[in-house]
């Protein structure tokens, strides 16, 4: 058990693929981290885009609030506005999205100019249901439009061991992390987390993190840095053929701790993830055919600063 390890930093995405924001203090909802990944832009088959084909997103600068999207691009600024009376639906790795909310066809007109593709801007409302492959996360955990999972946990002296075989430091922003958990633990002992504590909340470490081509892309420029996808293949690389970094995590829906502030776990889920060799992060699920509770049990608020405790 580590002690001396705090939350280093927070971040979220609202738009998925596009800049995320740094923020002091996050509350967690039924989808993950407020307003992280809740828009997304989609093509005409429906399907969503990221800076893996179209770099040009990684220029676009968001600001949500609530149900309402700001962005800035090539010097423009345009509110999007989710409409409830338009819905849409969304694929995102093989998961179809139901009522999810349109925009105004003037923010979609723009921005498939701008980044010269069709696409369409979709907002994704509480009430539409995706579900966390229960394989990893068990019953009852739901996400946006993140890649699979609600919660992306990094550590910072893994990113500084990185940074250290690099040559240079490396910017998290190519890693689009959640909560980096700083302090002293060894260069990616995140691997071998089960469970993470932050006041009252612990989360399940459920799946190791795979890595595609975005984290070679600059975030500043969204131009590949040469030989950087090679060096962290080195680096990274696992018997299965894929790179990983960071620990997928989902909000335990009952906790409980003991005086010293060790964890109860159900371990299955994580020791299954291993056992499966590392396993499939996007797997096409079924549609949720049962009525989904919306209510979440626990609701935190994480703050910069704050202690977390790891098993």
């Amino acid at each position: 058990m580590t002690h001396s390890l705090h939350v280093a930093s927070l971040h979220h995405y609202p738009l998925k693929s596009a800049q995320g924001i740094s923020l002091a203090q996050a509350q967690m909802n039924p989808l993950g981290l407020e307003q992280d990944r809740r828009w997304v832009l989609i093509d005409d088959a429906g399907n969503f885009l990221s800076q893996r084909t179209c770099a040009a997103m990684g220029a676009i600068h968001v600001e949500a609030h609530e149900q309402t999207l700001i962005i800035r691009l090539n010097g423009q600024t345009h509110t999007a506005i989710a409409n409830p009376q338009n819905l849409i639906s969304a694929i995102v790795w093989g998961d179809q999205v139901n009522n999810c909310f349109a925009v105004q066809p003037e923010i979609d007109e723009w921005l498939s100019e701008e980044l010269s593709v069709a696409v369409r801007l979709v907002y994704c409302p509480e009430s539409a249901i995706r579900i966390v492959d229960e394989r990893y996360a068990g019953h009852g955990h739901r996400t946006a439009f993140s890649d699979g999972f609600p919660l992306l946990v990094i550590s910072q002296s893994s990113l500084d061991e990185l940074g250290r075989q690099w040559g240079e430091s490396i910017d998290f922003r190519r890693f689009r992390p959640n909560l980096i958990v700083g302090g002293e633990c060894e260069p990616f002992a995140e691997d071998q987390w089960r469970s993470i504590q932050i006041g009252d909340a612990i989360f399940d470490l459920v799946k190791p993190c795979s890595r595609c081509v975005i984290p070679s892309l600059d975030p500043d420029i969204q131009i590949q840095t040469d030989g950087f996808l090679r060096f962290l293949a080195g680096q990274r690389r696992k018997d299965d053929g894929k790179v990983y970094l960071g620990q997928n995590a989902i909000l335990r829906q009952a906790a409980a701790t003991d005086t010293d502030h060790r964890l109860t776990n159900d371990r299955r889920s994580h020791a299954q993830s291993l056992a499966e060799n590392l396993g499939l992060l996007h797997t096409k699920k079924e549609d949720c055919k049962q009525p989904f509770n919306l209510d979440p049990v626990i609701a935190p608020v994480l703050i910069v600063g704050q202690r977390v405790w790891v098993e």
